[in-house]
């Protein structure tokens, strides 16, 4: 099923980026390299009022593949612990029918 389209929405969509990753949450997908890592992470992700307002700048920066303000210092794809499973799980039972 296709995804609906956002009125007025700009930037990425982190719906379709849930559904069209396959990965777990922290399975390492990318490399991520730099000195203080966690202690980065836990400064830059605690100025997101919520993972998802998190996880659309990180791709809006151009995350995955980098990660300039160390939001997945995993390298799972996610930035500051944001979990895709919802969005799969909405999906899974919408296929289902329930």
């Amino acid at each position: 099923t296709a995804l609906p389209m956002r009125e007025g929405a700009s930037g990425p969509n982190i719906v379709q980026f849930a559904l069209l990753t396959t990965n777990a949450l922290g399975e390492r997908l990318y490399t991520r390299r730099g000195l203080a890592l966690a202690t980065k992470n836990a400064r830059n992700c605690a100025q997101y009022l919520s993972g998802d307002l998190a996880q659309q700048e990180f791709l809006e920066l151009g995350g995955p593949r980098s990660d300039r303000k160390a939001l997945d210092p995993d390298g799972d794809g996610f930035a500051c612990d944001w979990d895709p499973s919802p969005y799969r799980r909405a999906l899974a039972q919408a296929q289902s029918g329930n």
